[in-house]
């Protein structure tokens, strides 16, 4: 069976149904298909190339979870400022693109750290 995202489209472009019927006819909420209709969110392009990264930006540079970045860093394996009460972590991509070539180099690698993809940029890729 195709999966429901295939059949969604195919439903509405060619048929030109509307949500209710389309659910109708797969078994799903109406809900659901304006979900499936819905563009996925772009991941945001880190503004900064050479400022100070957060959290966020590192764990999509990394390819790994928010939590894997503070678990590494309350760890030592990566190296954080803190900054503001609160203790935000902010990373230097200089400190990053080390943390990967010493990996790299090691034979390790982020990829067997923990599975996914560790871009530095789009052209830069180890």
């Amino acid at each position: 069976m195709a999966n429901h995202r295939d059949e969604v489209v195919r439903l509405k472009k060619e048929e030109g149904l509307g949500d209710t019927e389309i659910g109708r006819r797969l078994g799903i909420s109406k809900q659901r298909v304006a979900q499936i209709l819905k563009p996925k969110p772009r991941v945001k392009p880190i503004s900064a190339p050479k400022g100070m990264l957060n959290v966020s930006d590192v764990s999509q540079l990394l390819g790994i979870h928010v939590n894997t970045v503070r678990r590494w860093t309350n760890q030592g394996r990566l190296k954080a400022y803190r900054i503001c009460s609160r203790g935000d972590r902010r990373y230097q991509r200089d400190d990053i693109e080390a943390f990967l070539m010493a990996n790299h180099r090691e034979g390790i690698g982020v990829a067997r750290l923990c599975s996914g993809p560790y871009l530095l940029s789009n052209q830069n890729q180890l």
